[in-house]
C-alpha cells in the first residue's frame, strides 16, 4: 500500500486528511518491466558475444581462403591450365572479400551497440585521410566510369578525430555511393567550415537517391529502404548506421538529403576541433 496524509482546514479546524491507495498492481507491473529489461540486456549482450565468435571463427578460414585465391589468380606456382579457372578464381576472390566486410560490418555494429568500440581522437589530416580511402575504391569507381570530384575550402580547421573511424566513415559512405550510382555517374567529396565552427565533410552522387519517406529507415540496422532497385544491391544495410553511430562517438551528425531518382549527399559534421583530454572515448 501507499500511505499519503497531508493538514487541511475542515470546518474551521486543521486534521490530518489521510489517503490508502493499493499499488500491488502498479508494483507487479515495475517488477515485469525491470525483469523484460534485465533479460533483453541479458540477451543483448548474448548476441554481441555470439557475433564476435562467430566473426573470428568466419575470419580465418575467409583469410585463407582469399589468399590462396590471389595465389592460384597470380599463377605463383604456374599456370592453372584453362582461362575459365582464373574466372572462377576471381569469382572466389571476390565473394570471399564481400563476405569478409560483411562480418566486418556486423561485428563493428555489435561493438557500437554494446559500448565496446573505442575511438582515439587524435590530430588528423583530412585531406590525407580522404585520398588514402579514395585510393582503395579508386579502381571500383575506374570499372564503372564513374567521374570524381574533390574539394576542400580554404582555412578548414584542425581536425581532431579517431583515423581508423573516420577511414570508416568515407569508406562505407563512398561504397555506397559507388553502388547506387550507375555507370557514367558522378562522384564528388566538399569539405567546408561550419557556421559553429567545425568541419563538414559531404559525399555526392548522383545515384537512384533514396526516397523521402525511407530516410529515415536507411538509418536504422539492416534496413536498405523500400527502393526496389537498391534492394538487389548486397550489402548488411549497416553501412549508414555504422558512420551514423561513430559520427555521434565524435560529437557530431550526420545529415542526408535525397530524393528518388536525383542521388543522395550524406554530409557529416564533426565539432569545433579541441584537443582532447588523454585516454579514450567510449561508445555510449
Amino acid at each position: 500500500i501507499q500511505r499519503t496524509a497531508r493538514m487541511v482546514n475542515w470546518n474551521g479546524e486543521r486534521v490530518t486528511l489521510g489517503t490508502v491507495v493499493d499499488v500491488t498492481q502498479r508494483h507487479k507491473a515495475e517488477e515485469r518491466l525491470r525483469s523484460a529489461l534485465n533479460s533483453a540486456e541479458s540477451a543483448n549482450r548474448a548476441k554481441s558475444d555470439f557475433l564476435a565468435k562467430m566473426s573470428h571463427e568466419l575470419r580465418t578460414p575467409l583469410n585463407a581462403i582469399i589468399g590462396f585465391s590471389e595465389v592460384l589468380g597470380r599463377e605463383t606456382f604456374g599456370p592453372l591450365g584453362h582461362p575459365r579457372y582464373n574466372s572462377y578464381v576471381e569469382d572466389i576472390a571476390v565473394s570471399g572479400r564481400h563476405l569478409l566486410e560483411m562480418i566486418n560490418d556486423i561485428l563493428d555494429m555489435s561493438k557500437i551497440e554494446s559500448g565496446g568500440y573505442e575511438i582515439t581522437p587524435v590530430q588528423a589530416d583530412i585531406e590525407a585521410l580522404i585520398a588514402e580511402t579514395v585510393q582503395v575504391v579508386r579502381g571500383q569507381m575506374e570499372q564503372q566510369r564513374l567521374d570524381f570530384a574533390l574539394s576542400i575550402a580554404p582555412d578548414i580547421p584542425t581536425l581532431y578525430a579517431d583515423k581508423r573511424a573516420v577511414r570508416q566513415i568515407l569508406l562505407n559512405l563512398l561504397s555506397n555511393a559507388i553502388k547506387f550510382t550507375p555507370p557514367g555517374g558522378k562522384i564528388r567529396i566538399d569539405v567546408s567550415t561550419t557556421a559553429a565552427g567545425g568541419i563538414a565533410l559531404a559525399v555526392s552522387d548522383t545515384g537512384i537517391g533514396i526516397a523521402e519517406e525511407d530516410l529515415e529507415n536507411v538509418l536504422q540496422p539492416f534496413n536498405q529502404g523500400s527502393n526496389a532497385q537498391s534492394t538487389v544491391q548486397p550489402g548488411t544495410g549497416l553501412g549508414l548506421p555504422i558512420v551514423k553511430s561513430l559520427i555521434e562517438m565524435h560529437g557530431g551528425r550526420l545529415i542526408m538529403k535525397s530524393a528518388r531518382g536525383s542521388g543522395t549527399t550524406v554530409t557529416i559534421e564533426f565539432p569545433r576541433p579541441r584537443k582532447p583530454a588523454s585516454g579514450h572515448a567510449h561508445a555510449s
